[in-house]
């Protein structure tokens, strides 16, 4: 199929195409949010830690991230934990350097502490573990950045 422009009309042609084009460009829906978590600017998190499997754990947890370095805190027993982070693509790893004496009946723990998986969509934070007796996850929401 051929289409016949005239010289005079060729300039608004063109422009009118121009438009269109740009338009169609930007009016693609791009909102991609981060799927890397920042670990060296602060950001503080709270939100649920549930564990499914011999325990069914369900509880809460607070997480502060600055400079590498994590603390978070829970309401399940022996629930505070701190030390150094280390992110690799959908893998992280909570290098736990606080140590508390634990009494001889010790149970397990639900700081975060060692590897596991995350996803983070900028807002929401998801980190979770599959374990031999179950899995355990923490579902987080970003309450604020400094």
């Amino acid at each position: 199929m051929f289409i016949y422009i005239k010289k005079e009309n060729m300039k608004q042609y063109f422009l009118g195409l121009l438009l269109f084009i740009i338009t169609a460009f930007y009016g693609c829906d791009n909102k991609e949010l981060p799927s890397q978590l920042d670990i060296d600017n602060g950001k503080s998190f709270s939100g649920t830690i549930k564990s499914v499997g011999s325990d069914n754990l369900n509880g809460t947890v607070s997480l502060d991230i600055s400079n590498r370095h994590y603390i978070c805190t829970t309401n399940a027993q022996y629930g505070k934990g701190a030390g150094k982070l280390e992110l690799n693509h959908a893998t992280i790893n909570f290098i736990d350097t606080l140590f508390f004496a634990v009494p001889a009946l010790y149970g397990p723990t639900y700081v975060l502490s060692g590897k596991y998986n995350y996803a983070f969509d900028g807002l929401n934070l998801k980190i979770w573990k599959e374990m031999s007796v179950g899995s355990i996850v923490y579902d987080l929401k970003l309450s604020r950045t400094y």
